[in-house]
Order: C-alpha cells, then sequence, then structure tokens
C-alpha cells in the first residue's frame, strides 16, 4: 500500500467524471498536445478517443514513435465504444507518420501507417456494405441483425451477435454523420437512392 501521494497523469473522460482514487492517490488532468518532458525525452500527449473517450496515445518526440495503447494493435483490431471517434483518431495518426509504433498489445510495428490505413479501409469498407443493404432493403427501418444477416451472410450464425455489435457501431457513426436516423433499435437511411 502507498504511504507517499501519488500522481496519476490521465484525459478525463467526456461523458462522466472519473471514479475517486484513494486518499493517497491523485489526477492530474492532460489535455490533447500536453508535453512530459525528462532528461533525452519528451512525450506528447494526444486524446485519440474512440476505444474509450479517455484513450491517449504518447508520441516520442525525438524518436518520432507513437505508444499506441488500445488504439492500434500489434496484431487484430481493437474495441471501442465511439467508431465516429475512432476514425476521427486513426486519421490523425495517419497524418502523424510515425517511423514506428509500439502497441498496448501485439508486436511492435515497423512503417506503421499502412497499417493504420488498413484499418480505416476495412470499417470504409464494412461501412459501404452496411449503406448499400439499408438503401437495397425494402423494409425501411432494419434492426442491427437484420443488417448482419445480410452483410456477413457467410460468417458463421454463433459470430452474427458479436457482428450486430459492429453493426450497431457502425449506425452511431452514421447517425453522426447525418446519413441515418434511429427508432429505437432500429435504422434507416435519411435518403435512399439508386446508387452509393
Amino acid at each position: 500500500m502507498f504511504t507517499e501521494p501519488v500522481s496519476v497523469y490521465k484525459i478525463p473522460r467526456l461523458e462522466k467524471e472519473d471514479e475517486p482514487m484513494p486518499h493517497l492517490i491523485s489526477y492530474i488532468p492532460l489535455k490533447h498536445q500536453d508535453e512530459i518532458k525528462t532528461q533525452g525525452a519528451t512525450l506528447r500527449i494526444h486524446h485519440t478517443p474512440g476505444h474509450t473517450t479517455d484513450h491517449a496515445v504518447l508520441e516520442l518526440v525525438e524518436e518520432d514513435a507513437v505508444f499506441s495503447g488500445d488504439c492500434v494493435l500489434g496484431e487484430g483490431t481493437t474495441v471501442f465504444e465511439d467508431l465516429h471517434s475512432y476514425m476521427t483518431s486513426l486519421q490523425m495518426l495517419v497524418k502523424m507518420c510515425p517511423k514506428i509504433v509500439y502497441p498496448g498489445h501485439g508486436p511492435i510495428i515497423e512503417d506503421p501507417v499502412p497499417k493504420i490505413q488498413h484499418y480505416i479501409d476495412h470499417r470504409n469498407q464494412r461501412e459501404k456494405q452496411i449503406l448499400k443493404v439499408m438503401n437495397l432493403e425494402t423494409k425501411k427501418f432494419l434492426t442491427a441483425m437484420e443488417v448482419v444477416k445480410a452483410v456477413y451472410k457467410d460468417t458463421p450464425e454463433h459470430l452474427h451477435l458479436a457482428a450486430a455489435e459492429n453493426v450497431t457501431n457502425h449506425m452511431h457513426k452514421l447517425l453522426k454523420d447525418g446519413k441515418v436516423v434511429s427508432q429505437g433499435d432500429r435504422w434507416c437511411l435519411v435518403q435512399r437512392n439508386g446508387k452509393l
């Protein structure tokens, strides 16, 4: 147990206050672009919401390297609370053009920009598939599971619940983008057309 006060540096959560810490631990709030300097190293804070609202990556300025936490993984893809914010964070990372990424999980990523761009392209491709289904379906409002049955038809049925969660994340992004409206757990395109 701590006998001396300890400070925890973090980006505050956006949607609620951070949980109170034990009396010897205190939060020191960080902001986007804050810097922490030590001998021979500068860490620049980049607020990268998406995985969580308080997620940040740390740029090791002297080496043009990024500690990506759960934003970009060494293998596979991450889960996220907000796809819209996550995509914005990925675009920011591409623009930073780091030479190397040290992920929170998995192997180090050398030449990371193509991998980050692959994440973006994959999500954009999935969004196009979802929009195509939404545009072609005769039913006006669709549930996430109805979209899953069309978009993920080659995916084993036992994975459809996870796929529905993914579709729901896409729908929330599309809602923020102004492309769909919702009625409870059903979604509809704002404007239908013959092509996407």
